[in-house]
C-alpha cells in the first residue's frame, strides 16, 4: 500500500513540473521573442530526480527555438530577426542572447533592452547621434546617410546548449553551443518577433494535466481508505 502511494505521489509530482512549464508558456504569450519551454523527464540515476518504481526520473525543461510570427509596430527601433540568429546584449553579468527585438536609447543615445542592458554591434555598445535612423536587412545602423554601426548578429551550432536565464535572454556558457556570426541574417526594422507560445494547445495541456492530476489524488484517497479500513480489520481480529 505504502509503495502504491508513493509510486502515485511521485506521478503527481511529474505533473506539477508539467503544470509550471505550462503556466509560464501562457504567461508570456505575449512576450515579443519568447520561446516555449517543452518539459521531459531524464531517466536513470539523476540528482534531484522524481522517484518511478526502480528508476528516476528528473524533469528538464528544453527550448523550442521555431519562430514566431512577425508583426509590424512602425517603431524604427523594433527590431525582428526573419530567420536564423539571436541580438548579442552585454549585462553586468556577461553577454547574453535575444530573438526580444524592443529597444531604445538611453541617456546617453546608446542603443539599449527595455531592462537597459547594452545592444552590442560590430565592436561594443552602439551609440547612436542623429534623427534620421535607419537599420538595414542585414544589420547596417545608418544615421541621417552615414552608416555608424551594424548589429552583432549570433547563430549557434547547437541552440540546446544554450542556457535559459530568464523570460527572453540566454547564456552560451564555455561556448557550448558553438556560436559564429550570422551571415544570412535578415532584420526587419519596425517589426517584432512574437512568442511562439501556441495557446490553445497550452490551454488544452493544461486541463489534461489537471485532470491527471486529480486521478493520482483520487487514487491515493482510495488506497489510503484500504489501508485504514484493513488496519481496522486486524486490530479486531
Amino acid at each position: 500500500m505504502v509503495n502504491g502511494i508513493k509510486l502515485l505521489a511521485n506521478a503527481a509530482i511529474g505533473q506539477i513540473a508539467r503544470l509550471n512549464c505550462v503556466t509560464s508558456n501562457i504567461a508570456n504569450v505575449n512576450t515579443p521573442g519568447f520561446k516555449a519551454g517543452l518539459l521531459h523527464f531524464l531517466e536513470g540515476n539523476v540528482a534531484g530526480g522524481i522517484g518511478k518504481g526502480n528508476h528516476m526520473q528528473k524533469p528538464v525543461t528544453a527550448v523550442d527555438y521555431s519562430p514566431g510570427s512577425i508583426r509590424k509596430t512602425g517603431n524604427v527601433l523594433d527590431l525582428a530577426i526573419n530567420g536564423e540568429g539571436f541580438f548579442a546584449v552585454q549585462t553586468k553579468a556577461g553577454v547574453v542572447y535575444t530573438r526580444d527585438g524592443r529597444f531604445t536609447l538611453n541617456e546617453n543615445g546608446e542603443l539599449v533592452t527595455l531592462g537597459g542592458d547594452y545592444v552590442l554591434g560590430r565592436g561594443g555598445k552602439i551609440a547612436i547621434e542623429g534623427n534620421d535612423i535607419q537599420i538595414s536587412q542585414g544589420g547596417i545602423i545608418r544615421v541621417d546617410g552615414n552608416e555608424v554601426d551594424a548589429l552583432k548578429i549570433v547563430s549557434f551550432r547547437e541552440p540546446s546548449a544554450l542556457v535559459k536565464i530568464n523570460t527572453g535572454l540566454y547564456r552560451n556558457p564555455d561556448n557550448l553551443a558553438g556560436a559564429k556570426k550570422e551571415e544570412n541574417a535578415c532584420v526587419q526594422s519596425g517589426y517584432l518577433e512574437l512568442s511562439n507560445v501556441q495557446a490553445i494547445r497550452e490551454m488544452v495541456e493544461m486541463i489534461n494535466i489537471q485532470r491527471t492530476f486529480e486521478s493520482y489524488q483520487k487514487a491515493i484517497q482510495t488506497i489510503a481508505e484500504q489501508d485504514k479500513s484493513s488496519t481496522s480489520r486486524i486490530g479486531k481480529l
